[in-house]
């Protein structure tokens, strides 16, 4: 797979650099095939190409695609961004009925997978749809404590939009 996906971006840049006639773009011609070439030799970034791969396919709706690539980038052996992205889809897709029947156990599964243990890999939107799992008693009972505990997780692994979770919570919890 990763050697027809070399071979098609080795052919498009060259394609692209014989197009060009000035030097400046030449330049550029060689900088992105030097990338292409560096992101699909790497075996490590495997979690990249199939995140990237899942996403184009899912932009064109093709959601039977997108999933055979997010699982196999959730389920790569290195622990890059990309792999936990592909997890975090996977359970979006699962919570949302989208090309495979909605099944919000499979998705807490992937959630859980995505946070990557409070990794900074990790998704911080992962952490954060756990918390609202919590909150919400989605396929275990309501805590308001573990979702206030799954917010702040998400605040510190740097999710932005926590506050008005973590404000909400906490008057739930004193109004219990």
């Amino acid at each position: 797979m990763r050697k027809i996906l070399f071979i098609f971006c080795f052919s498009w840049a060259c394609l692209g650099y014989s197009q060009f006639t000035s030097a400046k773009s030449k330049t550029q011609a060689k900088r992105t095939y030097a990338k292409v070439k560096k992101v699909y030799e790497d075996p490590s970034d495997s979690a990249f190409i199939y995140y990237t791969l899942g996403w184009e396919a899912y932009k064109s709706k093709n959601f039977d695609a997108a999933r055979y690539y997010w699982e196999r980038g959730a389920n790569c052996e290195t622990n890059i961004p990309s792999k936990y992205s592909s997890a975090f889809r996977l359970g979006l897709m699962h919570q949302n009925g989208e090309g495979v029947g909605e099944n919000k156990e499979i998705a807490f599964y992937y959630y859980t997978l995505a946070y990557a243990e409070g990794k900074s890999e990790g998704n911080v939107d992962a952490t954060k749809n756990i918390a609202g799992y919590y909150e919400n008693g989605f396929v275990m009972p309501k805590d308001n404590f573990k979702a206030l505990e799954w917010y702040t997780r998400a605040k510190n692994q740097g999710n932005r939009y926590c506050n008005d979770d973590i404000a909400r919570v906490r008057r739930k919890i004193i109004q219990q």
